[in-house]
């Protein structure tokens, strides 16, 4: 299904890109030369980037999903279609807000996003799954790699619609925070999921060991590691980067045992 997955790769970004032009058409314009109609459309222009930022973050990591996936199988075909059909509600919803900014509109706006969010994961999994042939290894690398950030964004989610019921329009502001942050994170889980799935087993099962103290300091090394290679102009695929962060991962163990040494230290002083 390699041409199936090619159209619908062409279907999900003009869907995408129709979804944010009708966002622009649906802004109000001022009817007259009064400072509240500009007030009105000053808002209307900070909720559309809102909602823009939402659905540019969905697609850079739709685009980042299926960058390396080939084919496509009934489950992803049908996950897809399920996922872009609640996103084709964005648009609907932002206009809502726009014209109302209250518990309700905001509140099911929230909603929309989370399933959304959800439905992007629950898709991603189903592209992941079809990628790799150890389904068992695979899924604890990636609930390992994706969970804590995951977690932490619906944990984030869930205490807006908690904040949208005493204070909505303040909670819309806060809504702006959710896509940049999962742009941020999202790439590194990518990238970080790319490189544990190409270790041997043995040391797949080191990485999956891993407490979320000693998952943060390898981590926090492996930025040291892009961000020098960067500042050479060296790109992602570089062979002396890739060679350095698979000696990072397979050095790991070591790494953890140092990190508790000194935890244990810093802990009996």
């Amino acid at each position: 299904m390699k041409k199936l997955k090619e159209r619908m790769d062409a279907f999900s970004d003009a869907v995408i890109a129709i979804i944010i032009t009708i966002m622009v058409l649906e802004l109000p314009l001022p009817q007259h030369d009064a400072l509240s109609e500009y007030l009105q459309f000053g808002k209307s222009i900070g909720i559309f980037f809102i909602s823009f930022c939402f659905v540019a973050n969905i697609w850079y990591q739709h685009a980042m999903l299926f960058k390396d996936s080939d084919t496509m199988n009934d489950r992803v075909f049908v996950k897809e279609f399920t996922f872009l059909a609640f996103l084709s509600l964005t648009p609907i919803f932002t206009k809502v807000i726009i014209y109302d900014t209250n518990r309700t509109t905001v509140m099911a706006y929230g909603v929309l996003t989370m399933i959304v969010s959800i439905l992007f994961m629950w898709l991603s999994y189903e592209v992941i799954k079809q990628k790799y042939t150890s389904h068992h290894e695979m899924r604890r690398i990636f609930h390992k790699i994706y969970d804590n950030h995951n977690n932490f964004l619906g944990f984030t989610s869930v205490l807006i619609l908690v904040l949208v019921y005493f204070y909505p329009k303040w909670a819309v502001v806060i809504y702006l925070a959710i896509p940049v942050f999962s742009f941020v994170v999202t790439r590194h889980d990518y990238t970080d999921f790319q490189d544990v799935t190409e270790l041997p087993e043995a040391e797949q099962d080191q990485f999956l060991s891993a407490n979320n103290v000693d998952l943060h300091e390898l981590r926090k090394k492996q930025r040291e590691i892009m961000k020098k290679y960067r500042g050479h102009g060296r790109k992602r695929n570089d062979p002396e980067l890739q060679a350095e962060l698979r000696k990072l991962f397979q050095g790991y163990p070591d790494l953890a045992k140092r990190n508790r040494h000194q935890r244990g230290q810093y802990g009996n002083n």
